[in-house]
């Protein structure tokens, strides 16, 4: 299974290659491969030597996790915040300090990490063009910073309150574990500030030609499904208003890159007319050759015409006349064996060939007097008329 992913990534990215540096050399899977052991080993590292940094602030860091509870209203200040979680488990307050470390680390190394990606993702990219990655990746870290921010600020302080209230409505006591808070406080930052990046990745698809302006204004209400399909998945919590405050900013996000990809393609259009007048042309005639089938509410797709007529041909039974009754059969051989009997027969022709036996053992020939008379010769015939007459035959 891993493998046949990794070749579609492959075939994706070297489709990506040859685009961007319109060489039609394809690289083999083991270069692939051997590229994205790379890119993993640079991540790691990245994030290991991060972690290392980040463990030296665990304190600090795990106090501004606490303090959503006093936005919430648990607590009037980070100690009195601390008292409201207990801890369970022995190894329970270093595990906590190195999943605060890692969540650290992967906000602060974003940057780089999403260099290391792109590297991956674009390959065969020219000096110029790499220049025009840093925008790209100041754009993408400050989403993912928004979104993190929002889900620290606005999102989590309200998911508390939820929680909280829906415990005092079952009568359960309210008491956190150390782990379990800390757990869900990062992985909600860290899915807000993943889902923030959905105008990177759809500007991206843009400017490789795997969408435009026309697909996505026309499939705007499905992206709006997968949206919140997509936000109904990665939010911790099942509440709707959690729910409505993930899809709700990545709704906005959506129309800015639908506006974004207009502007993009307004200017691709200007710089290369020829190519666009060309995408248009050929999109014209897609629409004229499927619009007559598919709008004919009775279009069989996997049914043509053609197969239809070849069946019919194929199917078409062949026409044969019927056996004729017996009399007229009867009376077709005796005239038949009539006209055989008229015509003369050469001495060497082979009588097989003329009278054909119906069975290979003949019976014995009857004698004159006993054949009938449409059996008889033409000479039989006239010695029995000169017999009655009584003259002699010459």
């Amino acid at each position: 299974m891993w493998q046949g992913i990794l070749n579609k990534v492959f075939k994706v990215r070297e489709k990506v290659a040859m685009n961007l540096s319109k060489d039609d050399e394809e690289k083999p899977f083991l270069e692939h491969l051997d590229d994205l052991r790379t890119m993993l080993v640079r991540m790691g590292m990245t994030l290991i030597a991060s972690t290392i940094i980040s463990f030296v602030f665990y304190q600090e860091l795990f106090k501004a996790l606490l303090y959503p509870m006093v936005l919430a209203g648990f607590a009037p200040d980070i100690e009195s915040a601390k008292k409201l979680l207990i801890n369970i488990d022995v190894a329970g307050p270093f595990m906590m300090a190195v999943n605060v470390s890692l969540i650290a680390a992967v906000i602060a190394s974003f940057p780089l990490l999403l260099v290391f990606l792109l590297q991956f993702i674009l390959p065969g990219l020219k000096a110029t063009e790499k220049k025009l990655l840093f925008p790209a990746i100041g754009v993408g870290t400050g989403l993912f910073l928004s979104g993190a921010s929002f889900a620290y600020w606005v999102v989590l302080p309200r998911a508390l309150i939820f929680f909280s209230e829906f415990a005092e409505s079952v009568g359960a006591n309210q008491m956190w574990a150390l782990n379990e808070y800390v757990t869900f406080t990062t992985r909600f930052i860290l899915v807000f500030g993943i889902a923030f990046e959905l105008p990177v990745i759809v500007m991206a698809l843009v400017k490789l030609d795997f969408l435009n302006y026309r697909i996505m204004k026309s499939t705007w209400r499905h992206a709006l499904v997968a949206i919140t399909l997509f936000a109904a998945i990665i939010t911790p919590t099942p509440d709707v208003l959690t729910l409505m405050l993930m899809s709700g900013p990545l709704y906005v996000l959506y129309a800015i890159c639908v506006t974004l990809a207009y502007f993009m393609e307004k200017k691709d259009k200007e710089a290369y007319p020829e190519y666009y007048a060309e995408l248009e042309k050929d999109q014209k005639e897609l629409e004229k050759e499927g619009t007559d089938e598919w709008d004919n509410e009775n279009y069989n797709p996997w049914f043509s015409e053609d197969e239809k007529d070849e069946d019919d041909e194929y199917q078409k039974p062949r026409v044969t006349p019927s056996a004729p009754p017996p009399e007229i059969e009867k009376a077709s051989k005796t005239v038949s064996m009539t006209d055989t009997l008229d015509e003369p027969v050469d001495e060497g022709e082979d009588q097989s060939s003329v009278m054909p036996d119906e069975d290979e053992t003949e019976p014995p020939s009857p004698s004159a007097e006993d054949k009938p008379i449409s059996e008889k010769s033409t000479e039989e015939l006239a010695r029995e008329d000169e017999s009655r007459s009584g003259n002699p035959p010459v």
